[in-house]
């Protein structure tokens, strides 16, 4: 598993309690949405009720109000008063039947209008606006009318004073009895659950049940905008919502414009369930995810605590160690998982006993082969001319050159055994500590030089300055010289004259250390891409006469002992064309200055 993933149970752990989360927000956003909506529901249903119980209080108020005025217009006493026609008689007189009716308004008419006395409650009325009001009151008999007189709301009945009946009916005058619509009478009405009532029109609130500043700040939104039709809609004002609703009481007339009842309700009181109700929600919210992760973490331990436990046992088994059995518990298919990861470690530990012994057999075979072969291209040279050192008609000259075949051939087969021996060891053992790069890597060239393979052979070398790192100097010296000897074999193939070119400078690798790198490029034929990638690898040559392939490989066990790494490349030479580059990269101490660039300039393909 990489750092920084989320293991099995982990996972699984938050997927849970991620659908513990989402199930239990949408639970709350429904349980929310239809709180809400109910609420809303409720307020609409009180204003609508608030409405109905106003509309019918009224219904009754205009069938009293009717009756009683029906009643007074049929006082003898006050048509025997209207007879009179006189004025102050009828002025003074008729304050009786005023006080009588006990009604906010009385006023009595002449049959053409002319108003002859006027009584009301309270504040005193304009008797111009009265008589304009009564008027108009008077062509509308048998039904009440709304009507605003000197700014107060009354609501007013006018029944003719006639003597006789039938043909002989004479009317006498008009009589007026009506209700004032104020703040005593909007407060009936707010007794119910709406809240606030408002008689208004659209220039103004005539009575209401607000207090002083609910006035100033209501009053203009009521106002503003108020349509010639019913209505409900939303008011903000500050950090409070109304809901207002109305009803048109009576359209505009040529002396009284469309009067409202405004009915307003605050969501202070909503707003403060919903908090109560949502609080109570987010705590069941709560509680329900408390008792949803644990589930969850329950669950996700039930599931993946065999998984664990398979899972360390697959790392033993990958890093070749001892596995401790896997309990088999939890779910019928993790028993199920369990069982088979056993049978299939069994058949894995008898399949790599199998491999291993195959591949050992293969690598004695091809050990042997290669043994075989190369022993025998030494001892032929020594057994021919052990045998040609047998006749006396040798010269002394020739007796030396056969010597010299026997000797070069020795040293061959002691090489060859010594690199076999070396290959055997597990491990190669290196002794680190400060010491010059640039010395192992002169000493490897001043050993190379009488070597038979680099006879004839050009060696450039750059221009060397002191590389220090922590190295094994023998080590190095024998992987640079392995390099070395390769790099004069392949160039002694090489159709054009041999030569190699050996590099010694200080880098930086992709993880940005400095380290010391020393490339060595030849011009022979170069390395066939089928073993390219092979050519570190045990028993893989190139296409040398003689050798068993464990040069390279000695070479990349060196280097990686001593922390760093080997490989080949293909690089472009504007003089000598396409070449090969062996290189090592060596980590080296960054203080040191580089070395100066070779003498050759030259393109690394892509």
């Amino acid at each position: 598993m990489r750092r920084g993933r989320l293991g099995i149970r982990q996972s699984l752990f938050f997927v849970l309690l991620a659908i513990v989360i989402s199930m239990t927000s949408l639970f709350l956003l429904l349980a929310g949405f239809t709180v809400n909506r109910q609420v809303s529901r409720t307020s609409l249903a009180e204003m609508l009720r608030s409405r109905n119980t106003f509309q019918a209080m009224e219904q009754q108020r205009q069938d009293l109000l009717l009756r009683q005025t029906a009643l007074l217009s049929e006082l003898p006493s006050l048509k025997a008063l209207m007879t009179t026609n006189h004025q102050p008689t009828i002025m003074d007189a008729g304050k009786t039947f005023w006080q009588t009716s006990g009604s906010d308004i009385f006023a009595l008419m002449r049959t053409d209008g002319t108003l002859l006395a006027v009584y009301s409650n309270g504040r005193s009325v304009a008797v111009n606006d009265c008589a304009l009001a009564l008027a108009r009151s008077r062509d509308t008999p048998y039904r009440t009318t709304l009507m605003v007189i000197s700014g107060r709301l009354f609501e007013v009945a006018t029944e003719p004073i006639s003597f006789a009946a039938g043909e002989q009916r004479r009317v006498l005058g008009y009589i007026s009895t009506g209700y004032e619509l104020n703040d005593q009478m909007a407060s009936m009405v707010g007794r119910s659950p709406a809240g606030q009532v408002v008689f208004a029109t659209h220039e103004r609130v005539i009575a209401s049940t607000l207090d002083a500043s609910q006035r100033r700040k209501l009053i203009p939104a009521i106002t503003a905008g108020m349509p010639g039709r019913e209505f409900a809609r939303a008011l903000k004002l500050g950090d409070e919502t109304y809901m207002a609703s109305s009803v048109l009481l009576q359209g505009a007339t040529g002396t009284t414009p469309s009067i409202y009842l405004v009915l307003l309700q605050s969501d202070k009181e909503k707003t403060a369930l919903l908090r109560e109700l949502n609080g109570g929600i987010l705590g069941i919210g709560v509680l329900l995810l408390l008792i949803g992760g644990v589930v969850a973490f329950a669950l996700a331990g039930t599931v993946t605590r065999p998984l664990d436990a398979l899972l360390q046992s697959t790392r033993q088994m990958e890093r070749g160690e001892v596995i401790a059995p896997v309990p088999a518990t939890g779910l019928q298919e993790l028993r199920e998982l369990s069982e088979a990861f056993e049978k299939m470690h069994a058949e894995v530990l008898s399949s790599q006993a199998k491999l291993v012994e195959g591949e050992r057999q293969a690598t004695i075979g091809r050990l042997a082969s290669s043994i075989s072969h190369d022993l025998r291209h030494y001892l032929s040279p020594i057994y021919a001319n052990a045998e040609f050192l047998a006749s006396s008609a040798l010269s002394s000259e020739e007796r030396t050159e056969l010597l010299n075949e026997i000797t070069e051939a020795s040293r061959g087969m002691t090489e060859l055994l010594d690199a076999i021996l070396t290959f055997s060891k597990t491990g190669i053992a290196v002794q680190l500590a400060p010491d010059s790069v640039t010395a192992a890597v002169q000493r490897a060239l001043a050993m190379i030089q009488p070597h038979p393979d680099a006879r004839g052979v050009v060696i450039k070398t750059g221009g060397f300055v002191e590389l220090v790192g922590r190295i094994d100097g023998k080590g190095l010296q024998r992987a640079v010289y392995n390099l070395l000897l390769n790099a004069c074999q392949a160039a002694r193939r090489s159709p054009s004259p041999a030569a190699i070119s050996i590099l010694l400078q200080q880098e930086t690798d992709l993880n940005g250390n400095a380290v010391a790198a020393i490339r060595i490029r030849d011009n022979g034929e170069g390395v066939r891409e089928e073993i390219a990638l092979r050519l570190f690898e045990p028993f893989v040559s190139a296409g040398k006469e003689s050798g068993i392939g464990l040069g390279l490989a000695l070479v990349k066990r060196i280097v990686e002992a001593h922390g760093g790494s080997a490989g080949m490349r293909r690089v472009e030479n504007d003089a000598a064309g396409w070449q090969t580059e062996f290189f090592l990269l060596i980590p080296s101490d960054p203080s040191m200055p580089a070395a100066v660039e070779s003498e050759a300039s030259l393109r690394v393909t892509p």
